[in-house]
């Protein structure tokens, strides 16, 4: 599932270990969202969800929940700047150090998550994995998935992507975990690589002629996926099964 993807991302690239922050399997929430017995109880709702034990007077342990992957990462970013609870201490901020750097970090991470929304509807009339197969619809909104990464490319026209490789000198950003996430989850899920253009003059979802060329997010996809924060476990249920990818990447003709 793609939200909580950003989530184990980012706590691998904070140092976040599991004694502070158990990332636990559940199941199929359409089977009842059933939780290991020894962690609390999952309730209802689309994953992520944060647990956050708190003590009582009578010594019995209550839970707050954050229901949301961005929230949840604002939340444990804000501790580990703070270095609270043990969490490991930030080097940087990945929200942004200043007023500016912030604003500039959420736009992209407001990009990023539009096009993880509308790819939902791309998914949902145009492959196997959707409900109704639509391919006029799948293509008309995948122009909507297009607009942002056009705008972001454009921002990042003079980034240095290689500083993002392992070991690099970079800074990683919320928005990068986003962003990432994203391209990941369409290439590695759904068979499509969003980095690659027609390289073509092409009519957006405004009926604005735009060039569909995408070289600075090839550069930090490629880049970013050196990282070992990027790396799925399959021993930990990070790669879908076969039955299930086969479905994904199965698209109606048109649907692209």
């Amino acid at each position: 599932m793609p939200f909580p993807r950003h989530v184990i991302i980012y706590l691998r690239e904070k140092g976040i270990p599991q004694s502070l922050v158990a990332v636990v399997h559940v199941s199929d929430p359409q089977l009842g969202n059933v939780a290991p017995p020894e962690y609390p109880f999952r309730p209802k709702g689309s994953l992520p969800i944060l647990a956050i034990p708190e003590t009582e007077l009578s010594g019995s342990v209550s839970y707050t929940y954050i229901r949301q992957s961005l929230a949840i990462m604002n939340y444990l970013d804000e501790l580990c700047d703070a270095g609270h609870n043990d969490f490991p201490l930030s080097r940087y901020s990945m929200r942004g150090a200043d007023a500016l750097s912030r604003a500039r970090i959420t736009e992209v991470v407001a990009l990023a998550d539009e096009c993880t929304t509308s790819w939902n509807l791309v998914r949902t009339f145009g492959s196997g994995a959707g409900t109704m197969s639509i391919p006029a619809a799948s293509k008309e909104m995948m122009k909507r998935v297009r607009r942002p990464l056009n705008t972001i490319e454009g921002w990042w026209s003079d980034r240095d992507m290689s500083s993002l490789r392992q070991n690099g000198s970079g800074e990683v950003t919320m928005g990068d975990i986003v962003l990432y996430q994203f391209l990941e989850f369409t290439k590695d899920c759904y068979g499509v690589d969003m980095t690659q253009g027609s390289g073509e003059p092409v009519k957006d979802a405004y009926g604005r002629d735009v060039v569909e060329k995408y070289t600075k997010l090839g550069e930090f996809y490629d880049a970013f996926r050196t990282r070992e924060s990027a790396r799925r476990d399959e021993a930990a249920g990070e790669v879908a099964s076969k039955e299930v990818l086969q479905r994904m990447m199965m698209w109606a003709p048109g649907s692209l």
